[in-house]
């Protein structure tokens, strides 16, 4: 091999931006190194990287990410948390598992309007942890229980990983967040289904609550009403084909602003802390963005998407045994690395691979996102544990021991997804008709 063999280029840029990592350079600086390092050594001509990433972030979906940002900060803000949390009691905390399930139904439902999953965990954690420890809950339950369902913040939409994703990969954002439905409501139901079959086995785990009753349900609507409103003006606009995702995610943050005020809840010292946290988040996500950019542009170059599905194909690989070594390698970053610097890592490589085998770019972002969940629940940088175990200050070994049940359902998860692709692609099918 010569030094601009396309290979030798992609394992001594793996080489050099894990060294830059490894000494505490920021991802999204060691991304840009690389690509710079990579245009004007072996080609060059570094004068392309000034450019990239003003093509980059002049992209009209990516305006999505701060006004969703924006949309899930306000209503952090204003404390629409509590009424999220008191909603999902009073409408399952009579299933056996009482407010574990109220945990798991609020970080779903908190997840339609956060599309971050350490913002879901610590939100839901912060009203939850306390009611949980004065009741007798199990600890370690409680906490896996939040730290799994915080999860679901990033599978169901709006979702910023799916943006990005769909950035990157050129796929519809709206197919996207109709993928990320019913993978997200089954995978809601399989953890509380599994918290039922625990509590039945054991009924010291968790004491009784209420039975069920429709008062509850009623008292219910009134505290998730602004949820509802905000899902169907969202989630109702995108999917419904009157509005593109952006222009949904502009309306969303509109729609929050209205109702935090009509709750009585908004201030300006609110508005001046929504606006600085979604400023840092937004920068954050799209520096990396950029910092990818450069690297997936030299990569291109370089030839070494071609060069790499080029090898596959040539050793004679079965498509299911290179989806098999790639969600490996995701569930081994994603141990190491954030879900959206794990994308944009591997994207150059792995998203042309996919397309090559054949697999639906759709099926495959869903499938990713879930791969990127679990890592939030993995040591040793499973972010997910380490949100939770702040919130609690409990041990964190018991925040990793109540999450490896939950661990393995998502395992089960992806296997019945890549066995049943329609889980995923028959929503956004039946919304927007087959690709």
């Amino acid at each position: 091999m010569t030094v601009t063999d396309p290979i030798t280029l992609l394992i001594v840029s793996f080489l050099v931006l894990f060294a830059l990592m490894a000494i505490g350079v920021p991802i999204a600086i060691s991304l840009a190194i690389v690509g710079a390092i990579g245009f004007f050594v072996f080609q060059g001509d570094a004068s392309l990287v000034s450019l990239l990433p003003f093509r980059t972030l002049d992209s009209f979906i990516l305006t999505a990410i701060p006004l969703f940002i924006f949309m899930g900060e306000i209503l952090v803000k204003c404390g629409a948390s509590e009424l999220i949390y008191r909603g999902a009691s009073r409408l399952l905390s009579w299933l056996p598992g009482g407010l574990w399930h109220a945990n798991i139904g609020a970080c779903a439902m908190f997840a339609a309007i956060s599309g971050s999953s350490p913002a879901t965990a610590a939100t839901i954690g912060t009203v939850a942890i306390p009611s949980l420890k004065t009741r007798g809950y199990d600890t370690r339950i409680t906490l896996g229980s939040l730290a799994a369902g915080g999860t679901l913040g990033i599978l169901i939409p709006p979702s910023i990983n799916m943006i990005v994703y769909g950035v990157i990969a050129e796929q519809s954002i709206g197919r996207l967040f109709a993928g990320g439905v019913i993978p997200g409501v089954m995978l809601a139901g399989m953890f509380m289904l599994s918290i039922i079959i625990r509590v039945l086995m054991d009924k010291k785990l968790a004491p009784r609550e209420a039975a069920f009753s429709l008062k509850n349900v009623g008292l219910s609507f009134l505290d998730l009403w602004p949820l509802y409103v905000l899902a169907v003006i969202v989630l109702g606009g995108i999917f419904g084909g009157y509005m593109t995702p952006t222009e949904a995610a502009a309306v969303g943050a509109c729609a929050s602003l209205i109702l935090a005020i009509i709750l009585r809840r908004f201030n300006w010292g609110i508005l001046k802390a929504s606006l600085a946290s979604s400023v840092e988040t937004t920068c954050m996500v799209l520096f990396i963005v950029v910092g990818s950019s450069i690297m997936a542009s030299f990569f291109s170059r370089a030839g070494i998407p071609q060069a790499v599905t080029g090898m596959i194909i040539g050793a004679g690989v079965s498509k299911w045994a290179v989806l098999t070594y790639i969600c490996l390698i995701y569930l081994f970053l994603g141990c190491f690395i954030d879900p959206v610097s794990m994308l944009l890592l591997t994207a150059a490589t792995v998203i042309p691979l996919i397309k090559q085998m054949g697999f639906d770019l759709i099926w495959f972002g869903v499938i990713y996102v879930v791969l990127a969940e679990i890592g939030m629940i993995t040591p040793p940088m499973g972010l997910n544990l380490f949100v939770i175990q702040g919130i609690s200050r409990e041990d964190l070994g018991k925040v990793v021991i109540g999450s490896i049940p939950f661990f393995f359902l998502m395992l089960i998860a992806i296997a019945l997804l890549t066995l049943f692709p329609s889980l995923i692609l028959w929503f956004p099918n039946l919304l927007f008709g087959t690709q």
